[in-house]
């Protein structure tokens, strides 16, 4: 499994998503909807990597 990207990637998403609401508030909508976005996308890439229902390297593993 993948557990170590998708912790890695858990603060990245935090902070584009924080970044993205300060931004929205001091009425930046394009940047502040564009960082949401990115991080609301690295978010779910996180949790999908860490319930395992992606794993990149399930292919190459010989059975």
């Amino acid at each position: 499994m993948n557990i170590g990207l998708g912790l890695v990637l858990i603060p990245i998403a935090i902070i584009f998503i924080s970044l993205g609401i300060f931004s929205r508030k001091k009425k930046n909508n394009i940047i502040g909807n564009g960082l949401l976005i990115a991080g609301t996308i690295i978010l779910s890439g996180s949790v999908a990597l860490l319930t395992g229902l992606y794993d990149p390297y399930a292919n190459h593993i010989p059975k």
